[in-house]
């Protein structure tokens, strides 16, 4: 296993993204700054307003199990959040840093993949289109 300084973090995310399902992720600071997004899915704005919801989540939700449990050594690792839109958050800090995983479940799945056909057959017939015209000029 290789050590955490050798690992690139760009790599891991474009693999992480490459995940059937995966929808997006948000990576912030102690600060609730974001400091990576998918760019594609979460505007910069999202990306603020899900950091500071989700940092008061994890310490609200950390205190309360400490609590309940009588224990200070009972410590929190992963949080996951399954919504009625079919999606699913998967939340994990380690040491500064918090990650918000976005994950599509069940049939939001399906009509992810009927939209990326759809958006690739509606490309593609734009480009024959536009090979059509340059041909008749």
């Amino acid at each position: 296993m290789q050590p955490i300084n050798d690992i690139n973090v760009d790599e891991v995310l474009r693999g992480l993204s490459s995940v059937e399902g995966a929808n997006g992720y948000v990576i912030f600071n102690s600060d609730c700054i974001p400091l990576k997004r998918s760019e594609k899915n979460i505007t910069y704005e999202k990306a603020v307003h899900m950091s500071a919801l989700v940092a008061d989540l994890w310490n609200v939700t950390k205190k309360c199990i400490q609590r309940e449990l009588r224990s200070a050594d009972n410590d929190l690792e992963i949080i996951r959040i399954r919504t009625k839109a079919q999606s699913e958050y998967i939340i994990s800090q380690q040491g500064d840093y918090t990650m918000i995983g976005i994950q599509l479940c069940g049939k939001a799945i399906e009509e992810a993949k009927q939209a990326a056909a759809a958006e690739a057959q509606a490309a593609a017939e734009a480009e024959k289109a536009k090979k059509g015209d340059k041909e008749q000029s």
